[in-house]
C-alpha cells in the first residue's frame, strides 16, 4: 500500500510537470530545477522523519561525483520498500544549492534497516549534504 496513495502520484507528476524535472538515469537521480517546491519536499521529509532516520556519509569518489553511503532506519515498526531518498546540497550558509532524488534498492524492514549507496555529481557550491527519507511504499504484513 502506497503510504501516501494519490498524494505521492499527483504531487510528483504536478512537480515533474511544473517545475521542470529532469527525467530520471539510472544511477543519476532525478534533479530538481529549481525551489518552487521546496516546502511541499520539506513538508514531505518531515513526514518521513517520524518514521524513519537516516545515518550517512558523503565522499568524493574521484571520478566527478560524490558519493553518499548509508542507511535508513525503520523504529517505529514500519517495513518499506521503494524508499525515494531527498539529498540537498547545501552551501556553507545552509542554503540548498542542488536536489536529487534517488531511490533505494534495498528494502527497509520493520525496526530494521536498509543500505543505500548513490552518487551525484559534485558541485563546486555545495559545502555539506542533507539526505532525507521523502517517500515510500508501506509494506503489507511487515509490521512487528
Amino acid at each position: 500500500m502506497n503510504h501516501k496513495g494519490s498524494l505521492v502520484t499527483g504531487t510528483v507528476l504536478a512537480v515533474m510537470l511544473g517545475t521542470g524535472l529532469t527525467a530520471a538515469v539510472p544511477g543519476m537521480g532525478v534533479r530538481m530545477a529549481g525551489a518552487d517546491s521546496l516546502q511541499d519536499v520539506q513538508l514531505q521529509e518531515s513526514l518521513g522523519a517520524e518514521f524513519f532516520r537516516v545515518d550517512w556519509s558523503a565522499k568524493p569518489d574521484g571520478h566527478g561525483k560524490t558519493r553518499i553511503t548509508g542507511y535508513v532506519y525503520s523504529d517505529k515498526g514500519r517495513a518499506a520498500d521503494e524508499v525515494q531518498l531527498h539529498i540537498s546540497e547545501l552551501d556553507a550558509s545552509g542554503k540548498q544549492v542542488g536536489s536529487y532524488f534517488e531511490r533505494m534498492l534495498e528494502s527497509v524492514p520493520a525496526e530494521g534497516r536498509g543500505y543505500f549507496d548513490v552518487k551525484v555529481p559534485v558541485n563546486a557550491q555545495a559545502a555539506s549534504y542533507h539526505v532525507a527519507v521523502y517517500s515510500w511504499n508501506d509494506v503489507e504484513g511487515g509490521t512487528k
